[in-house]
This record gives C-alpha cells, sequence and structure tokens, in this order.
C-alpha cells in the first residue's frame, strides 16, 4: 500500500513539473563603458543588480578602464584625472569592505534581558535601549544627509555630461572632459554604495531595537519586587534631595554675586554659574522623579503591601520642558555676548567656549532625562494595571489623561500669533479677550432684563428705566475697552496722555462730536425728551422720538423718514415737546359760513362733528367749544376748539384734515352754506373825455361795466368809468377840456 501511494505521488509530481512552463533566468550583461564615446547613461542599472553582479561589473570596467588608461597621453592634468579615478574604484570597494564590517556590530552591546528582574535591572536595560536610538538616530540624521548628498553628485554629474556634449571630439579637450565625466559617473556609483550602505545599517539596527524594545516590555510583565532594591532607592532619594537643597543654596548666593562687581567679565563668568546651577538643579529634580518612579513600581510589587496610586506629575515635565528651552535661549544670547565683547581673541574665545560645551551637554543630557521620566511614567501605568487590575487605576488613568489634555491646551493657549508693544498676543489671551466681551454683552442683557421687569412690576418708569440702562451700558462697554487694553499689555497709567491729547483733539476737530456727547448723556439724565415723545425743532424738523443715543436722537416724521438730530441741537435750540407731561393738548380748527345763518345750528352741527373723530378727548375741565371769532368780508368766521390725545395719532398734522372733513359732511347734510369771497369790479376811462365811438350804423354806444357786490367795490386802470363818461358828454364845448 505504501509503494502504491509513493508511486502516486511520483507520478502526480513527473505530471505537475511538466505542465508548469521552463522559465530560464534572465542573464546579467553588464554595460561597459566605451571611452571613446562615453554615453552618460551606462551606470543607470547600477542600483537595480545584486551585490554579486556589482562586483563582476565593477571587475570588467577597472578591466576596461586599465587598457584605455595605456593609451592615454602622458601629461600632468590628466595623469591628475587617472589617479583620481583610480581612487574612487578602490573607494568603492573599501565601501563594501566597511558594510561586511559594520554587519558584524551591534547597537547594543553588552545588553542583558534577565529573567524576573528587578526594576534596577529594568531600569538598567531600559537605558541600555535608549543609548542605542540615540546612535540609531544619529545614523538617521547620516542617511539623510547622505541622501542629499546623491542628489548633488547626480546635478554635478548632469552638468560634466552637458560640458562633454558641447565640445567636438578633435578637440584637445574632449579627453579631459571625458575623463571628468567618468570620473563623476565612478564617484557617483561610490555615493550610491555608502547610501545602501547606511541602508544596510539602519535596517539591522532597527531589528535590533524592536527586539530590545520586545524584551523590556517583557521585563515589565516579570518584574518582581526586592526590598533591597527599595532600601537602595530610598537612599538615592535622600541623597538626590539633599543634593537639590544645596544646589537651591548655592543657586541663590549666585544670583546675589552677579551685581557686586562692576567688571563685565566677572559679571559674566557669575552668570555662567548661575546657568550652570540652573542645568544641575533640573538634572536633579528630573533624577529625582526617575527614582520616585522606580520607588513606586518596585511598591506596587510587594504582595503585602496596600494598594498605591499612580503618581502622576505632569507638571514636574511640562515645567522641565520650559526650562530647558529657556536655558538654551540664555545660552545663545550669552554666546552673542561673549563674541561681542572679546572680539577676535582665540584664547579666550577658547576658555569660553568650553564653559558653553559644558553647558550644552547638561542641556542634552536633561533632555534625555526628560524622555527617561515619559517612558518610566507609562511603564508605571503599564505596572499598576497589571498589579491592581484596570479598574483600579481608573481614577488614576482618567486624572493623568486629563492633565495630558490641560498640557496640550496649554501648549496651544500659550501660542505666540503676534506682538503689540512688544507684548506677545497668544491663543489664551484672545479666548480671554473673549470672554471679557461675552461677558460685558451678558451683564448688559442682565441689566436690560432686571429693568424690563421693574417697568412691568410698576417699580419705575419706562423713560427712567430706558435713561438708566443707556448709562450703565455705557459704563460697561467703557470698562470693557479698558480691560482689554490692559490684557493687551497697554499700561493704564498712559490714559492720562491719551485724556490729553485727546481734549487737544476734542478743542480743535471733535468739538462738535464731544459737544454731542455731553448733550446726550444731559438728555439722559434731565430727561426733557423722552422716546414717544412729540417733539418740533427750531429747525422745523416735527415726528416722534424713536432712539435717544450717546451722539444723536432718531426722530421719525409724519413721512415715516427717521431723522438723526445732533443732540446739541436739543440743548442749545428750541424745542417744542408736545407730550413732556401731558399728551393733551387744544388746536383750533377754523372755518367760516354765510351771513344769514344761525349760530346756535352752526354750534350743533360742530359740535356733532367733533364727536365723530375719535381722537377728541372731552370731560369737565376740557370741553370742546365753538367760537365766532370775527365778521369777515364774506362769510362769519369760526374756530372749533377741541383738545386731542397726541400718544392717540400716528401723525399731528392730519387732525385739521380729520375735523375738516367731518365739519363738511356736516354742512352738507344741514344745508349750511360755505360762502365764496365777492368782489365789485368798476371800469374807467383812461382820459378825461370818452374814447369815439365806433363808425357802425347798427351798433350801439358802449356802455359801462359794473359789478357790484356786498363786500365793496373796485377801480381797474385803462377804462373809462361810467359817470365821468356822462358828464362829459352833456358839456358841449367841454369835450376838448377832458
Amino acid at each position: 500500500m505504501l509503494l502504491c501511494v509513493c508511486a502516486f505521488l511520483l507520478l502526480f509530481s513527473a505530471l505537475v513539473s511538466a505542465q508548469l512552463p521552463s522559465v530560464k533566468p534572465k542573464e546579467f550583461s553588464p554595460v561597459i563603458p566605451d571611452f571613446t564615446a562615453l554615453s552618460a547613461d551606462w551606470w543607470t542599472l547600477w542600483p537595480d543588480v545584486t551585490h554579486e553582479q556589482e562586483e563582476q561589473w565593477l571587475t570588467d570596467i577597472e578591466k576596461a578602464w586599465l587598457d584605455w588608461k595605456k593609451t592615454l597621453p602622458e601629461e600632468a592634468e590628466l595623469d591628475e584625472r587617472v589617479l583620481q579615478i583610480d581612487k574612487r574604484l578602490e573607494g568603492i570597494r573599501k565601501t563594501w569592505q566597511k558594510s561586511d564590517n559594520l554587519k558584524s556590530v551591534k547597537i547594543l552591546p553588552e545588553v542583558t534581558f534577565p529573567e524576573s528582574p528587578t526594576v534596577l535591572q529594568w531600569a538598567a536595560s531600559d537605558a541600555a535601549v535608549a543609548r542605542g536610538q540615540q546612535r540609531y538616530q544619529g545614523v538617521q540624521l547620516e542617511k539623510s544627509q547622505m541622501d542629499d548628498g546623491v542628489a548633488h553628485s547626480l546635478s554635478r554629474l548632469r552638468e560634466k555630461v552637458a560640458v562633454l556634449r558641447d565640445i567636438n571630439r578633435n578637440d584637445p579637450k574632449y579627453l579631459s572632459a571625458t575623463l571628468d565625466v567618468f570620473l563623476g559617473q565612478i564617484n557617483h556609483l561610490q555615493v550610491l554604495e555608502e547610501q545602501q550602505l547606511l541602508r544596510d545599517q539602519l535596517t539591522l539596527w532597527d531589528e535590533e531595537l524592536t527586539y530590545g524594545r520586545a524584551q523590556l516590555q517583557r521585563m515589565l510583565t516579570e518584574l518582581r519586587f526586592s526590598q533591597e532594591v527599595a532600601d537602595e532607592l530610598a537612599s538615592a532619594r535622600t541623597k538626590e534631595k539633599t543634593g537639590l537643597e544645596e544646589l537651591a543654596k548655592e543657586r541663590a548666593d549666585s544670583r546675589h554675586l552677579i551685581f557686586e562687581s562692576a567688571d563685565s567679565e566677572v559679571t559674566l563668568e557669575q552668570q555662567i554659574s548661575l546657568m550652570n546651577y540652573s542645568v544641575e538643579t533640573l538634572q536633579n529634580r528630573l533624577q529625582l522623579r526617575k527614582q520616585e518612579l522606580l520607588l513606586a513600581m518596585n511598591s506596587v510589587l510587594d504582595p503585602n503591601g496596600e494598594a498605591e496610586k499612580l503618581t502622576i506629575s505632569k507638571t514636574l515635565v511640562d515645567n522641565a520642558e520650559k526650562a530647558q528651552a529657556d536655558l538654551v535661549r540664555q545660552l545663545n544670547v550669552r554666546q552673542r555676548q561673549v563674541v561681542a565683547w572679546i572680539g577676535e581673541n582665540p584664547k579666550a574665545m577658547q576658555r569660553w567656549w568650553q564653559r558653553f560645551e559644558k553647558i550644552n551637554s547638561a542641556l542634552g543630557h536633561a533632555g534625555d532625562l526628560i524622555d527617561d521620566v515619559k517612558r518610566y511614567e507609562a511603564a508605571q501605568l503599564f505596572v499598576y494595571q497589571r498589579q491592581q487590575g484596570w479598574w483600579r487605576t481608573l481614577g488614576d488613568r482618567i486624572v493623568l489623561q486629563l492633565q495630558q489634555l490641560r498640557s496640550g491646551w496649554r501648549n496651544l493657549a500659550n501660542y505666540e500669533l503676534f506682538a503689540i508693544s512688544q507684548q506677545p498676543i497668544t491663543l489664551k489671551d484672545i479666548a480671554q479677550m473673549i470672554l471679557v466681551i461675552i461677558g460685558a454683552w451678558g451683564c448688559s442683557r442682565l441689566l436690560s432684563l432686571i429693568l424690563r421687569r421693574m417697568e412691568r412690576r410698576k417699580r419705575t418708569s419706562e423713560q427712567a428705566a430706558y435713561a438708566l440702562w443707556r448709562v450703565l451700558n455705557y459704563c460697561i462697554v467703557l470698562i470693557t475697552i479698558i480691560i482689554l487694553l490692559t490684557m493687551v499689555g497697554l499700561d493704564t497709567s498712559k490714559l492720562t496722555l491719551i485724556a490729553g491729547a485727546l481734549s487737544v483733539g476734542i478743542g480743535f476737530g471733535m468739538q462738535a462730536i464731544f459737544s454731542n456727547f455731553i448733550s446726550g448723556i444731559i438728555l439722559l439724565f434731565e430727561q426733557p425728551l423722552r422716546v414717544g415723545d412729540l417733539v418740533e425743532l427750531e429747525s422745523g424738523v416735527f415726528g416722534r422720538i424713536r432712539d435717544i443715543n450717546v451722539r444723536s436722537t432718531r426722530i421719525t416724521t409724519r413721512d415715516n423718514v427717521d431723522i438723526l438730530v445732533p443732540n446739541s441741537e436739543f440743548v442749545t435750540g428750541r424745542v417744542t415737546n408736545h407730550t413732556l407731561e401731558d399728551p393733551v393738548r387744544r388746536i383750533h380748527v377754523l372755518f367760516g359760513v354765510a351771513y344769514g345763518t344761525d349760530p346756535e345750528e352752526v354750534r350743533e352741527a360742530a359740535m356733532a362733528a367733533a364727536e365723530r373723530v375719535p381722537v377728541t378727548f372731552s370731560n369737565w375741565q376740557r370741553k370742546t367749544e365753538l367760537w365766532l371769532t370775527s365778521f369777515g368780508d364774506s362769510s362769519l368766521d369760526f374756530k372749533l376748539v377741541v383738545w386731542v390725545n397726541s400718544n392717540a395719532v400716528s401723525s399731528l398734522g392730519d387732525l385739521h384734515a380729520l375735523y375738516n372733513l367731518e365739519l363738511l359732511r356736516e354742512f352738507n347734510q344741514r344745508g349750511i352754506e360755505i360762502p365764496f369771497p365777492q368782489r365789485d369790479l368798476h371800469v374807467r376811462s383812461w382820459g378825461e373825455t370818452a374814447p369815439p365811438a365806433p363808425q357802425a350804423s347798427d351798433s350801439e354806444p358802449p356802455k359801462p361795466i359794473e359789478r357790484r357786490g356786498s363786500s365793496g367795490s373796485e377801480d381797474w386802470p385803462g377804462a373809462g368809468d361810467a359817470d365821468g363818461g356822462a358828464e362829459g358828454g352833456d358839456g358841449g364845448d367841454g369835450g376838448d377840456g377832458h
């Protein structure tokens, strides 16, 4: 049975292999440069071939180069180019040898990852991995610089190829240009190999670092409690605290010594010493934080210990980062200061620069400690979750997340957008300004609601509430502006200068504006005018007040046109307020009737017409009356005196039209006549005699034209008088005398 199965498998494999197409691997054929007519792109396949193929290709290139080199003439310039090409070809092989040597170099030499470690053993392994990460970042920087070098090398090679193409082959310079191009091509191949060397090194080290980080994570899961470690960490923490106190005292003493000497060099030395103390203090605080975190991790591992809380201190990391950045800025300032004082003295410059390098190195170490604290805090959270459970550390983790959010918001809020008078303006400042504006708006709205409520409960009048709201609103706006100016860095003590300049401006160009402003304040406090009053100004503006502002007052006329009147016109000019205290006012409607009309009937008709007008106001003190005012030329003149409520009408000018319409309707119903004016017209001649009669047989002599009326007579010049003409006709000889 077994033999049958084996035979079947062999047969099946033979059939499958027979069906597969035979693919012959593509053979590599290196391109050898032709030096008599050098091509610009013979090397372009170099990055795509294997290392064995590169070795074969380089061997063929070297052989072709040796054969062509023998044919070159002996010239000093050509010999120099030949020597450089030989060095570049040898440099490619040295790069390969260096690559083989680097494969044996480890990024984590002599690093152990023990089983069941203590927190100190984990810390030692973590420090070794951190140092390896720094070396890895250094190689990354070299690789980035090498990438720029490849682009630069390719650009120079293209320039040389362009020069070669412009030279004739029969030109003596063609041979030298060919050597330059070939030298550039070989140099570019060496740069490519160095770039590949760094890539391979980064790949190997990345794998090693990944393995190291995995081992650190594994060690965190296998940590064990150690009382010896606890005692050692407690002793180290006490020592760090003592050193921190001593550094604080030395820093305070150094600060007091800065201004004791008038020598600038001595002062600068004291300032640099103060920077050293500051950097050491920062390092000690971070080192103390690391020991506290390790001690907390060791304590939570104690099986007989009590539940521990996370030792969260994000403020320390944030303050440390700010202090580090501030010290870096101080160091740059001191370096420029030393250059300005010392000048070109190399010995003094070297002495000072050694001290600066020491501070700079210490600042770099402080940055590493900050990274260590961040890793230790993450490790502490992992160990606490593993030992006490996810829920036991929930509250601490929420606090941690909130602190992280707060830290991120603080960094964003402190981002400087621009500066006003050397005062930086950040997002936090703008947010505070917006909050101040919103608060001012809310106060104004709350004040308006309170005053409206008081008005509804009849605790104050509408006009008093309006005036108080206006004044307090202006005060809120003024206070808000002062607060905003203070927030942007403006010294409020300088407002006196602004007030002085403003007074000068008021005296010249802002006099009218200031006058209107003061007038508006007077109107709001005195209240001679209120919103809703009907006023008539000396300028002829007539209408109802709609709004009283600080600079002008809005009046709506009878044509529903809004007019902005400066407040000074209400204070300096004559203003008629029809509704200041009592909106009821009296108007006089004039009319006339024909002579012979019964006055009593006229009175009844007028009273009936007045009652039909809806705005008529009447009580026992203010009654509608009819007065006979005069005997006119054509009529008996009457005056209807009525009281009207000005607030009950929208346009005071239409009242006379309302009463006239009702009077006309009533007179028509009662048959009362409204007379027309009557006149007498008299025609007289210009001279003393009458004009000659017309020479027509069938015509009659002209007659005088006379129009008589009850109101009198009127003479028109240019026509003969009737009586005068008759007297002239009776005297025979007197015709010539007229």
